[in-house]
């Protein structure tokens, strides 16, 4: 669970507008998404703030603006997080290419799997 944070926390303070090249997609979501749907964590982009309250605002405004922009039927909200720039999706191929599109929005897409116990 702390790479995993250590992971979002580096990937969410990249600067404005990344590259389609500099997105990061896991290789097993593509494989998945092939078969049918995968369970994702999507990473987003939020400009960092000092102040909790603007950043769990900027946090919200972000998760929102990806779901309007994903095609309906093509993911499922599996979870949204307050204090993270993360949110949890199922979603099918459609969905992974509207995501990669979204360069303004989303900085990585990672398989969400079970990690066991440590």
């Amino acid at each position: 669970m702390l790479a995993l944070a250590v992971e979002i926390v580096s990937l969410t303070n990249l600067g404005a507008g990344i590259s389609r090249a500099d997105l990061v997609i896991d290789p097993e979501v593509r494989a998945l998404v092939r078969s049918g749907r995968a369970r994702v964590l999507v990473m987003l982009q939020v400009g960092d703030s000092g102040d909790e309250s603007q950043r769990a605002d900027a946090i919200s405004r972000a998760q929102d603006a990806v779901l309007s922009r994903l095609p309906p039927s093509h993911a499922s909200v599996m979870r949204r997080f307050a204090t993270i720039p993360v949110l949890a999706l199922e979603i099918d191929a459609t969905a992974l290419l509207a995501l990669e599109n979204m360069t303004d929005l989303v900085v990585a897409v990672k398989w969400d799997r079970a990690l066991a116990p440590q």
